[in-house]
């Protein structure tokens, strides 16, 4: 889940393309850009939801510009779902932290194409070994999963587990893989605890699994867990992160939770992967200014002007720049 990526920034200026009527909250804001994961370009037109996890107001909804921006006003402080729909693509979900106290950076989303129905999401494969309202209920789950009805999707999985046996090689693999679908299945359905649950299920069973252990990491981070997603990066070989931007999601959700000594971390690590990233160098800089270490921070959005100056974070530290108080 970059994925299910949500990056942060301090963005005051981009304006809302679609906002349906919903009534006013607060003062928080959200914003993002969402693009294409395979070729960077950005989405025009993706729906974007975004509404407390009770239900008891009415979702702000809005699509993405041509540039692939979006914004939500008039929020209340709390943890925010968002849900991201585009045609062509597989729907993301997942949340962010609103305060009215302090603007948040903005949401990053890469949209991963759409899932073919001949090449199912979920490969689970039954084998004659398995009975048939076992292998059926895996075969319709995965069927839900390719049209976004995760909770439904949840619910065969959830039976077909409680009867595929564990006591033969064979069964035993389906079992497992049925496990990490189930995982990616509770998190779109945005049930956070149980995709837990279950990820540190395999990654106790697997130790060696460490595509597991990064996602169960994410999650811990995600839900709030710092120690514990901050203990299990630290335990991965250095092998295992190969992508810069995973070390930047990290940072950003420590931003996020209001720890940017520990986002600052991250964001180095990223920076060290690739030190031509200039939107690490931006998220980095926010991080320093939250500490108030105005001379790093001031020298991190003058790298972004430097390697990225085109890119929408190049504009926001020009504003950043000339906020910092002066040397």
């Amino acid at each position: 889940m970059r994925r299910f990526t949500f990056l942060v920034a301090l963005i005051l200026t981009v304006a809302v393309a679609t906002t349906a009527s919903a009534q006013v909250r607060g003062t928080g804001r959200l914003q993002g850009m969402v693009t294409d994961k395979t070729t960077g370009k950005p989405v025009e037109g993706a729906v974007v939801t975004v509404g407390l996890p009770s239900g008891n107001t009415a979702p702000i909804v809005s699509k993405t510009d041509v540039h692939g921006h979006w914004s939500a006003l008039g929020l209340v402080n709390g943890q925010w779902n968002i849900d991201i729909v585009a045609p062509g693509f597989q729907t993301t979900r997942g949340s962010a932290s609103v305060s009215e106290m302090r603007q948040l950076p903005m949401i990053k989303t890469q949209l991963a194409p759409e899932v073919k129905e001949e090449a199912p999401a979920a490969a689970v494969a039954p084998t004659p070994l398995i009975g048939k309202e076992a292998a059926d209920a895996i075969t319709e789950g995965q069927e839900l999963m390719t049209q976004n009805k995760y909770k439904e999707a949840v619910a065969d999985f959830e039976k077909a587990y409680a009867l595929v046996p564990v006591d033969k090689p064979e069964t035993k693999k389906v079992h497992d893989q049925l496990m990490q679908v189930m995982a990616q299945a509770y998190y779109r359905a945005g049930d956070v605890p149980k995709a837990i649950g279950m990820l540190e299920t395999i990654t106790a069973a697997d130790p060696a699994n460490t595509g597991a252990e990064v996602l169960l990491a994410n999650l811990y981070l995600q839900n709030g867990q710092l120690e514990k997603g901050k203990g299990m990066l630290e335990k991965l070989p250095a092998s295992a992160i190969t992508d810069p931007s995973a070390y930047t999601n990290v940072g950003i959700l420590f931003l996020n939770k209001n720890n940017p000594a520990d986002a600052v971390t991250y964001f180095t690590k990223a920076i060290d992967m690739n030190p031509k990233a200039g939107d690490s160098y931006y998220y980095r800089g926010l991080a320093y200014a939250q500490l108030k270490k105005n001379t790093e921070a001031r020298a991190d959005f003058e790298q972004v002007l430097a390697l990225t100056p085109d890119s929408p974070e190049a504009k926001d530290a020009k504003a950043m720049l000339a906020a910092l108080p002066k040397k």
